[in-house]
């Protein structure tokens, strides 16, 4: 091997190759990808795409950027992508003085890429990074100022001298199959730079993390990042668990203010995160409520055309809802589905009472096998005004209540949704819309979760989530599913973009409880599926009485409990439901803490000994009487 303690740098006239790994999202990469993807193009002079689940036309329009597609499967990322990658490649890396291992793991260019590449070209070293992190050593009890210094894999510059060695061969050959833990992952991405480094080769970043408060920067200070220059922010600062980025105080959107500041179209990158995250995750990360005001906001737009539909269940408030309608600027057509036909001539009434009749067209369609609280007839009874090229907006309303709910309870959901969607002023409503005209990615706009006076948190799939991933599938929808509620319109209100839940038209859709369940929290998944990401929306008034609430509740359950919500509730979910508070619920909880083999094992021969049980039953079921 060379002299690995003297670097040198990069040659004037050297020549640089790229790999660029991604996975395609529908059969093509995401918009996000492809702009990273371009910008790369223009430094490097031969440029290879290693990427998985392409379709033909994704491939097509793939090479348009690339010299060369390889294909690396589906759902192969990091090192064991570049790894794939480089055997692809061959001997014809060795011809570049620098490659660089990059992907889809950042979002950019922030800034423009050739100033860093310029300047990290007059550095000597053997392999770069943007950023990297300081690790604390074994034992060390500092904060990690003079910790291990480990360059992060989303992007890295390797020389040839590495190339060359020993070291880096016998890495990659020594790369184990790619572990099931996020942690191991880690563990195996940083050992690439603890072995360079004992080689003797030199490392360093772009944007050092001594430079920086943080032992992390690209996690901990990314707005120092972007104020510096720093071209690329890491996809892991925006789609990983939120309660630890609230311990952190790690704001997404404030990160995205300030990556559009800078220029960068966050829509796409948004439009990213909602194919691949859960879409409860992208809304709390992205801190997407939006609290809009009864004054308009941008005056003078010209409108968008609205397609009103409402669900007609209970007749008594349709005035209010019909009053509320009148008022949305752009309002093209409304139609209103019928559970009861004795419902027609008040819905007629309070139609004409308002200041869109005879302006805006008035359908009344019958939909009488509907009788409970959603708006599948959006998907059903309506699909054909819903999709048609007149349309840019759907609002989507119903006039139902749970019957289970008190009547306070009652009261609260009906004025929350509708206070949320329409607002009681035109410039709330026209707030609404103004939101999708600044942001063509945003699919669904929808109340945030009712919770005053119902248990719809903690538990909001009510025992549908199997079958909501049934029908996910059924769909061709791959977006991962929220784990404890979903995110979306629990309610059954809605606005959206036709587009965004065109795919929740594909099947005809059933009249019963259960499914009426399951389709009101399918909406942001279908979305994401087309990269659409959703909000929420609420008054100043609702979002005071909800987030009241909220921290009270929070307050109590965190009595209890010690330290950051990441850690208690990581503890409570280990120790699983406390059911009714029995002493045997509680006996559950400790053996799934404290033993949980033992009580897999419990568990499974409760499993068996109910089947036995039924097959008992059923042997031993008495014949009918003879007469």
């Amino acid at each position: 091997m060379s002299d690995t303690t003297v670097p040198v740098r990069f040659p004037l006239g050297g020549t640089r190759g790229a790999i660029f790994v991604a996975q395609a999202r529908g059969g093509r990469l995401t918009d996000a990808a492809l702009l990273s993807l371009s910008a790369l193009r223009d430094h490097v002079g031969h440029l290879i795409l290693a990427v998985g689940g392409l379709d033909a036309d994704g491939r097509s329009l793939a090479e348009s950027y690339v010299d060369r597609v390889v294909d690396i499967g589906t759902d192969v990322h990091g090192l064991w992508a570049y790894a794939k990658a480089l055997k692809a490649w061959g001997p014809g890396e060795r011809s570049f003085d620098e490659i660089i291992l990059t992907g889809d793991g950042w979002f950019g260019p922030v800034s423009p890429l050739g100033p860093v590449i310029e300047r990290m070209e007059t550095r000597y070293l053997d392999m770069w990074s943007l950023t990297d992190r300081r690790d604390t050593r074994h034992r060390d009890r500092s904060e990690g100022r003079d910790g291990a210094v480990r360059l992060s894999t989303y992007w890295l510059a390797v020389r040839r001298r590495v190339r060359d060695s020993a070291a880096w061969q016998k890495f990659w050959s020594d790369l184990p199959t790619r572990p099931g833990h996020s942690w191991e992952v880690r563990n195996t991405e940083s050992h690439l730079s603890e072995v360079l480094t004992r080689a003797g080769f030199r490392i360093g970043a772009a944007f050092a993390s001594e430079d920086y408060p943080a032992e992390h920067p690209d996690m901990f200070n990314v707005d120092l990042l972007i104020e510096d220059g720093c071209p690329a922010v890491a996809r892991e600062v925006l789609d990983g668990y939120p309660l630890f980025y609230d311990q952190h105080a790690i704001s997404g959107r404030r990160i995205a203010a300030a990556m559009a500041a800078r220029g960068y179209p966050v829509g796409l990158m948004w439009s990213d995160l909602a194919r691949t995250c859960q879409p409860k995750r992208v809304h709390t990360n992205g801190a997407m409520l939006e609290i809009l005001p009864t004054v308009e906001r941008a005056p003078g737009r010209e409108p968008m055309r609205i397609l009103a539909i409402v669900h007609v269940i209970d007749t008594h408030v349709v005035p209010d809802i019909a009053e509320r309608l009148a008022r949305i600027p752009g309002l093209a057509r409304a139609v209103f589905t019928l559970s009861e036909q004795s419902a027609r001539s008040a819905v007629e009434s309070a139609w004409n009472a308002t200041s869109a009749a005879g302006s805006v067209p008035l359908e009344i369609r019958a939909a009488t096998s509907r009788r409970l609280a959603d708006t599948a007839v959006v998907f059903d009874e309506c699909r054909d005004v819903v999709f048609s090229e007149e349309i840019d907006l759907v609002v989507a309303l119903h006039t139902g209540i749970d019957s289970r709910l008190s009547q306070n309870a009652a009261r609260y959901f009906r004025r929350q949704q509708l206070d949320c969607i329409l607002g009681t002023s035109v410039g709330y409503t026209a707030n609404v819309v103004e939101l999708f005209r600044q942001e063509a990615e945003l699919g669904l706009v929808f109340p945030p979760t009712p919770h005053i006076g119902m248990s719809t948190l903690g538990d909001g799939w009510i025992g549908q989530r199997d079958r909501a991933e049934r029908e996910l599938e059924e769909l061709g929808i791959s977006v991962p599913l929220d784990w404890a509620s979903p995110h979306g319109p629990v309610g059954g209100m809605w606005w959206g973009r036709p587009d965004a839940v065109r795919l929740l038209a594909d099947k005809r859709w059933g009249t019963d409880a259960d499914t009426s369940a399951v389709l009101s929290r399918l909406h942001a998944y279908a979305a994401g599926q087309r990269g659409y990401y959703t909000r929420t929306a609420a008054t100043s008034e609702h979002a005071g009485l909800s987030h009241g609430s909220l921290e009270y509740v929070g307050d109590h359950m965190a009595m209890t409990s010690y330290g950051y919500p990441a850690g208690y509730t990581s503890l409570l979910h280990r120790a699983g439901p406390v059911g009714s508070g029995r002493g045997l619920d509680f006996a559950r909880m400790w053996l799934r803490y404290r033993h949980p083999d033992w009580w897999r094992a419990i568990s499974r021969f409760g499993r068996i000994a109910r089947v036995a049980r039924r097959v008992v039953r059923r042997s031993v079921r008495p014949d009918k009487k003879e007469n």
